[in-house]
């Protein structure tokens, strides 16, 4: 078994603690785990990209075309990191636009979300959009987009871990577990993530 998640944002999304509560929750499954984080100036705002690899595999960096799951905390980032998209790859992408300082001051422009879920469709149908910052303020704090995401994922596939295992470790590692437990139950019972049919 080799499930690949990747999980990517940008600095302050929390791109890093999701990937800490996907490999924790695994390793509670009795699960071999694998995490990688390469990110630049995440203070700033800049791209966050964590490899979390599950089961039989030896490098902690998932290959391009080979992840199972994205985890888009921001919707443009999920094209920047395409190329680890397949035709079977599940996205889940969190509509909520970070606008970048180069589009602010006029040096790039930002694409619209249609255009955004357009490209990715070209590699995979299995992309999920939601404004997943929206449903973490229902929650109480739109900073738990990223747990919300995570129950999504949870509810929509069949996973080698389980919610009870992710609720244990939110319990015993995360500093506000009660937002975040209702974050994740938010989530899981979110029926609005199929595939978008834009």
């Amino acid at each position: 078994m080799e499930l690949n998640i990747l999980v990517i944002g940008v600095g302050g999304q929390g791109a890093l603690t999701t990937a800490h509560l996907i490999a924790r929750a695994a390793m509670k499954a009795g699960l071999n785990v694998l995490l990688a984080e390469t990110h630049g100036m995440a203070q700033r705002g800049g791209s966050v990209e964590v490899h979390v690899r599950i089961g039989d595999v030896m490098s902690p960096l998932i290959p391009d075309c080979s992840a199972h799951i994205m985890l888009a905390l921001e919707p443009s980032e999920a094209l920047r990191y395409a190329r680890y998209l397949n035709e079977n790859t599940e996205v889940f992408l969190n509509s909520r636009k970070i606008i970048p300082p180069s589009v602010t001051v006029g040096i790039a422009k930002y694409p619209p979300i249609e255009e955004i879920v357009e490209n990715l469709k070209k590699i995979t149908q299995k992309v999920y959009v939601v404004n997943a910052s929206e449903v973490a303020e229902k929650a109480g704090d739109a900073l738990t987009a990223n747990v919300v995401i995570v129950g999504m994922m949870l509810s929509s596939l069949k996973l080698p871990f389980s919610v009870e295992h992710v609720e244990d470790v939110i319990k015993e590692t995360m500093k506000n577990p009660e937002l975040n437990l209702k974050s994740l139950k938010i989530g899981y019972s979110f029926r609005s993530a199929q595939p978008s049919a834009e």
